[in-house]
């Protein structure tokens, strides 16, 4: 057998199959002084989609916070934190909850989750409107420690600029993010992903001055997603001239961890005095997560299995 080519080029099949579904690319650029985040999000927001029967102004609007979680969580160097948005509004949703970790997976739900605007006039999905005034609470969760959050007041509504705000005021720290999730005729998701990029400390003005211009030439994150761009190429776009390197890739996912153990632990929690008089009146016990949208039922005979 002839020898391999120089030229040929080994392909990391592990490599190309994770970028091949939703993953989280992170990176830096200018030596050091931004570090960026991206994402493509589209199996995740469809799989909530899926399991929440979402609307489609909905179906946006807790994609983002979602992706947006799941950006955030792979800030952080905690094994076992979690970070949960919580969107509070006087808009038809009601509000919307997030919780992510740092290996890319999230859950969340929407307090109601079938609303129906009309388009805004430029015929973008109306968000802002679904989910009105109102706030954002961010918490860090780390097992062991007491959880810690910051409260600030919404700015639009669009989640984006809302969490922008929030890096701002709450964290100190100048940040760019975008988040975008495109819904198809058929109410599925056609597009979705995002991006984060901060400063650093000590980074210096003509850095900013350089990523303000670059930025200033993008319109959508869901544009960049439809001209066939990936994370790493929004990155690289975002970036450009500003010597940005790619450090690594994760894969991400919707992700709930509950289970009918975890469901029966709720079950054990009405006590015995209530479970005996449901095993009594043949009921059965109904436990509904409302991250995931998945039911457990426990009959009778499982109750008194429950009690032992």
């Amino acid at each position: 057998m002839g020898e391999k080519s120089t030229d040929e080029k080994v392909i990391n099949l592990g490599e190309a199959r994770l970028r091949a579904h939703d993953h989280i690319v992170r990176g830096t650029a200018a030596d050091g002084q931004l570090r960026a985040f991206a994402m493509s999000g589209r199996e995740t927001v469809q799989e909530m989609r899926d399991r929440h029967h979402t609307s489609n102004v909905v179906t946006a609007a807790l994609g983002r916070l979602m992706m947006a979680g799941q950006m955030m969580g792979a800030m952080s160097k905690v094994d076992d934190e979690l970070i949960t948005l919580e969107v509070r509004g006087d808009g038809p949703v009601g509000g919307l909850t997030v919780t992510a970790n740092n290996r890319g997976q999230v859950k969340g739900f929407a307090y109601h989750p079938n609303v129906w605007l009309p388009l805004r006039p430029d015929s973008h999905l109306d968000v802002g409107g679904a989910v009105g005034a109102g706030t954002l609470t961010v918490i860090h969760d780390i097992a062991h420690m007491e959880p810690y959050s910051s409260t600030i007041g919404l700015v639009s509504g669009e989640i984006g600029d809302d969490l922008t705000y929030y890096f701002a005021e709450s964290e100190q720290i100048p940040t760019s993010l975008g988040v975008g999730v495109l819904v198809d005729v058929d109410y599925t998701v056609r597009q979705a992903g995002g991006f984060v990029i901060q400063a650093m400390p000590g980074c210096e003005d003509y850095v900013l001055d350089q990523l303000e211009r670059n930025l200033a030439g993008v319109r959508s994150v869901t544009q960049m997603l439809e001209g066939g761009m990936g994370p790493s190429d929004m990155l690289a776009h975002l970036l450009r001239g500003m010597d940005y390197r790619e450090l690594d890739a994760m894969p991400a996912q919707f992700h709930c961890g509950c289970d009918k153990d975890r469901a029966a632990r709720c079950v054990l929690a009405l006590g015995e005095r209530e479970m005996r008089d449901m095993i009594r009146k043949g009921e059965s016990a109904d436990v509904h997560c409302h991250f995931c949208g998945a039911s457990y039922r426990f009959a009778p005979e499982e109750l008194e299995a429950l009690l032992g």
